[in-house]
């Protein structure tokens, strides 16, 4: 296997440790949150869940370092560290008191540092590992925190700035390219999730690719109408439409339709519906309904809350897929079996 080869799936692999550790936590507690938001003020199940959100946040750098150390197969004492780390980071970066949870991308690259600085120095058990292990993990994430932090967040900062104020300025081109991009890469074993929160999309920005996500979940649903049964179907359309990647890998046309569609619906969400959301639900898609649920959150009290999420992100991705592949598979191009997972 070649060094381009092995980077590629070690950043791959983590990069899905770390959205599942975000999902754990940081998501999962947004959506709590706004489930509290719909009962009264100061009642006890508003304050219960907004209690259990605020730990969750907090916890976010402790899942992250446990799903980037678990995605690269640590074990015991070393992963319970990890995630340890993880948690560091968070509190140095981040403001619990406020509930600001750090910031991802410096967990990420701390985590896994301290891993490989790890495995290089650790490489024989002792009898002392339960002291040394820790203490080097916690020592070590600490000093590479203190170092790499600030550049990590204003380098993620400023490139989170400049998309989302380019999608102000110019948000038909810019609809078009982060609906596309972020759709993709939901669909292909990169994690959307954690980009959106990394670079914190938010607004326009966000609405695109929320949009974006949407389709290629709802579009790969429709289209594996014909190969899969129910179940499957349903796993894609509010799972993960990388349930098909490894079909667009033998077949990259089939990936083509929902492609389309996210270049249409992009700027259509950017110039016309004006589509909102946050770095939280920006890179779901239909995902356990988490793009709808922050786009409720965001959008609340506008005339076009609605359409905007069922409309945009569910009826017209739907139909817009199936009429492509409809058309596709009159031309051939899309054939029964294409689409079996």
């Amino acid at each position: 296997m070649n060094i381009r080869k092995r980077i590629l799936d070690y950043l791959i692999k983590t990069f899905n440790g770390m959205a599942y550790g975000l999902f754990a936590t940081l998501i999962i507690g947004t959506i709590i949150s706004t489930i509290a938001s719909f009962f009264p003020d100061g009642s006890i199940i508003n304050e219960t869940l907004l209690v259990v959100s605020l730990v969750l946040t907090i916890l976010t750098g402790v899942g992250i370092g446990l799903g980037i150390a678990h995605s690269l197969k640590l074990e015991g004492l070393k992963l319970i560290s990890a995630a340890v780390v993880g948690g560091i980071v968070g509190y140095i970066s981040g403001d619990f008191e406020k509930g600001k949870p750090g910031d991802p991308l410096s967990i990420y690259f701390v985590v896994i540092l301290t891993i490989e600085l790890a495995h290089l120095v650790l490489r024989k058990k002792t009898p002392v590992d339960i002291l040394i292990i820790p203490l080097f993990f916690s020592i070590v994430g600490i000093i590479i925190t203190l170092l790499i932090h600030e550049p990590v967040y204003k380098i993620t900062y400023t490139i989170g700035n400049f998309v989302n104020r380019a999608t102000e300025l110019q948000p038909f081109l810019m609809g078009i390219i982060i609906s596309v991009v972020m759709g993709m890469a939901l669909t292909a074993p990169i994690s959307s999730a954690a980009i959106a929160i990394s670079f914190g999309l938010s607004g326009l920005a966000a609405g695109a690719a929320v949009v974006g996500c949407s389709v290629q979940m709802v579009g790969f649903a429709v289209m594996s109408r014909k190969d899969n049964n129910l179940g499957t179907i349903i796993s894609i359309g509010i799972g993960t439409s990388m349930l098909q990647f490894k079909n667009i890998l033998k077949k990259p046309i089939i990936w083509l339709p929902t492609i389309i569609v996210s270049a249409i619906l992009g700027p259509i969400a950017t110039v016309v519906v004006k589509v909102l959301c946050n770095p939280i639900g920006a890179g779901m898609g239909t995902s356990g309904l988490v793009g709808q649920i922050n786009t409720f959150a965001e959008m609340q009290g506008n005339n076009l809350l609605w359409f905007s999420i069922i409309g945009m992100q569910i009826v017209i991705p739907l139909i817009l897929v199936y009429i492509i592949d409809i058309i596709f598979r009159k031309l051939n191009l899309i054939k029964k079996g294409d689409l079996k997972v």
